[in-house]
């Protein structure tokens, strides 16, 4: 028997000679493969849906047997089974190859095997990747490892990750590094956590590579080897074709070649995949890989560094340049009501996109155009405390479903960025407010900024512009599933719906915190009510409240006219982290605001906002002022008052975002109603996902 032999795959049917061989087989292996009735076999071959490799001379040497799983679009492979004397010979690679080519419409195949058989290389060898593992149904439960194989296709999360990886800075980190990773509030950090600061996160996103998971699967205990599968699942994956990989693999051979290199072929697939994706950073502690760094990044452009190099090299860019709420507090910025035609000549000059050989001319008209029809367009100027113009915006309302923004201009300027996500924003909100599921900038010279913070907000591209679904609902996974399909259905356009409605489709899709929060931002405001996502009553005092998100308690004591805009959205909020309801380090979720009674303010004494919770922090007052300080508005010495000037006493910071004001805030007497018992909401409540659902439906419900 050699390698070279050939074979032939077939798919075979009901009436073909070689079943009885695939049941003799199955037969034969049914102690691993597990007892499949004879009449399943027959099922199978009717389908069409048994392959087998043929000898030259028609000898069949195993078989694949697989299901259509069309609710789900994927491929399950039930069987795979080489006759002894002929394993070794690449039948098995054969088979799954041919599967694989000839079911690209489908997303990949899935498979579940005994983690007991140990035939972990087996199917890494295959190109099946490690992703879960779950009890098996037999009476002993052993362990069942998942494994997948992907066909490539675009999903909801491959889009948001590769928009994510055109927007910000992209770090692959290797085996080394994630493993040096705490991932929890130990005291002692490494290296790895320094990559987890705070002020990194604006504009670098650190990756995996799907190597990743084949490494976690050879930990022998279980419970580590799901801790770091978790923690693996909160890193964005790189998407790569495998043509792709296939060059940057040959071209990395012939590096270690050249230069006499050692590296594991884990290692250099992570190299691989990290150079297919076009990833900038590879993050390595493995000092053989940084031996080769300068040759790697001469040929291929793959700068590779350690943790500390990648910091100090990225600390000047990132010294509080591009998205600081904190340099806009008092600003006075407002926005103007554009609605005069000597206003076009200055805006049209002010605006132009000159670095993209746009007309002026033809800026001009469409400015024309849309001023003279004010009952179809708004347009504003917004302009700083000194009646300069930062940013010009349109938008009309008049398409089905959507809110629709021709222009989208921000100068350029220290708080560009700020300003533009503070827009978009906006847009989506006012789009919830007229009851419009979609948001489409359709702008046609965007900023490389504003393109970017478009990107991170999951707008979606199309053939004109770019396309965001925001669903003032609060309904169940299954039900919002239905409507997002329903959405589709009216616009070619919509299609992007249908990948969130597959993901909301994932078996116990309602206990993935991570998964349900990421759908969550994407379709702002829609909340999933069945969702196990932890979910806080926090008491906030009124100053505090006006400060962060609140501006009708703003309006009460600052004179504002109704032009000004709140700008910041993503927000830091202090408090002890004694009696803290649940909150904790690595608690994600919601909360939603209980302004403390105040008689100097209207409307407090009543729960006023939902919004989402992105990361509890907890640490000195220093410590978290120097790592928030550009998303709040406390000043130092509002923390020491909370710890009573003690600097060595800890705090807990709380980052929010996206905030949504109730339209009918609810009093503490309807909370107290709600909850089924009297209390005074002094500390964090957690509550339940049913009682959140009444508070949240009551608070934002039409009158």
């Amino acid at each position: 028997m050699t390698q070279e032999i050939q074979l032939q795959i077939e798919t075979i049917d009901q009436k073909s000679l070689h079943l009885r061989t695939v049941k003799a087989l199955g037969r034969a292996h049914a102690t691993t493969l597990g007892h499949f009735p004879e009449g399943a076999f027959d099922q199978h071959a009717l389908d069409r849906q048994i392959l087998v490799a043929l000898t030259p001379e028609k000898k069949c040497t195993g078989y694949l047997l697989y299901r259509k799983v069309r609710r789900h679009n994927i491929i399950v492979l039930v069987h795979l089974c080489i006759e002894p004397s002929w394993r070794g010979n690449g039948i098995a690679r054969k088979l799954v190859n041919y599967l694989s080519q000839n079911t690209q419409d489908f997303y990949g195949i899935k498979l579940k095997c005994r983690r007991d058989y140990e035939l972990h290389k087996m199917w890494s060898h295959l190109d099946f990747v490690p992703l879960a593992e779950k009890p098996g149904r037999s009476k002993d439960g052993k362990l069942l490892t998942v494994w997948w194989r992907d066909h490539d296709h675009p999903t909801l999360f491959s889009t948001v990750a590769t928009q994510k990886l055109e927007s910000k800075l992209c770090a692959v980190i290797d085996t080394s590094v994630f493993f040096d990773l705490q991932g929890d509030e130990a005291s002692s950090k490494t290296e790895s956590d320094s990559l987890l600061a705070d002020w990194l996160q604006p504009d670098l996103e650190l990756c995996i590579t799907n190597e990743i998971f084949k490494v976690i699967n050879t930990i022998d205990d279980t419970k580590q080897r799901n801790a770091k599968r978790q923690l693996a699942y909160t890193f964005t994956q790189l998407p790569y074709t495998p043509k792709d990989f296939q060059t940057a693999w040959r071209s990395l051979s012939k590096i270690l070649l050249s230069t006499q290199g050692t590296i594991n072929k884990s290692e250099l697939r992570q190299l691989a995949i990290a150079i297919a994706s076009d990833a900038p950073f590879f993050l390595t502690s493995n000092s053989q890989i940084l031996a080769i760094a300068d040759a790697i990044n001469e040929k291929l452009n793959l700068s590779i560094l350690s943790p500390t190099s990648l910091i100090v090299k990225l600390d000047y860019l990132h010294e509080y340049i591009n998205y600081q709420p904190v340099r806009l507090a008092g600003t006075g910025i407002t926005r103007q009501r554009v609605h005069k035609l000597d206003q076009v000549r200055l805006l049209s000059e002010t605006f132009l996109v000159e670095d993209q050989e746009e007309k002026l001319n033809k800026f001009k008209k469409r400015l024309e155009n849309i001023i003279v029809n004010p009952d179809k367009f708004k347009c504003y100027v917004i302009l700083n405390s000194e009646n300069k113009p930062l940013a010009l915006i349109a938008y009309h309302t008049h398409k089905n479903h959507e809110l629709n923004v021709p222009i989208f201009r921000v100068r350029s300027g220290s708080i560009e960025e700020t300003l533009g996500r503070h827009l978009i924003f906006w847009f989506i909100s006012l789009s919830v407010s007229e009851n419009l599921p979609f948001t489409r900038i359709t702008e046609p010279y965007l900023d490389q900024t504003i393109l970017s913070a478009i990107q991170d907000d999951a707008f979606f591209q199309v053939n004109d512009g770019y396309l965001n679904a925001n669903l003032a609902v609060a309904v169940t996974a299954t039900e919002l599933s239905d409507y997002l399909t329903n959405l589709a259905h009216r616009s070619q356009d919509y299609n992007f719906c249908l990948k969130i409605a597959d993901t909301l489709k994932t078996d116990n899709l309602t206990k993935a915190v991570k998964t349900t929060l990421d759908v969550e931002r994407i379709l702002w405001p829609a909340k999933i009510i069945d969702a196990d996502l932890p979910t806080i009553i926090i008491p906030i005092q009124p100053k505090w409240a006006k400060e962060l998100f609140d501006e009708d308690l703003a309006n009460q004591l600052l004179w504002r006219s109704e032009t000004d805009l709140a700008l910041k959205r993503e927000l830091v909020y202090y408090r002890s982290y004694r009696g803290n309801g649940g909150l904790k380090p690595g608690v994600v979720g919601r909360i939603l605001w209980y302004v403390s009674y105040n008689k100097k303010y209207c409307g407090t004494g009543k729960v006023r906002a939902c919004s989402r919770l992105d990361e509890v922090v907890v640490n000195k007052p220093k410590n978290l002022h120097q790592q928030f300080r550009r998303l709040g508005v406390y000043e130092l010495e509002d923390l020491m008052k909370l710890t009573k000037n003690d600097p060595n006493k800890k705090l807990m910071a709380l980052r929010f975002s996206d905030t949504e004001i109730f339209k009918n805030p609810i009093d503490l007497a309807e909370i107290q109603e709600i909850l089924g018992k009297r209390l005074t909401l002094q500390s964090p409540l957690r509550i339940d996902k049913e009682q959140f659902t009444m508070i949240y439906r009551e608070g934002t419900q039409n009158q």
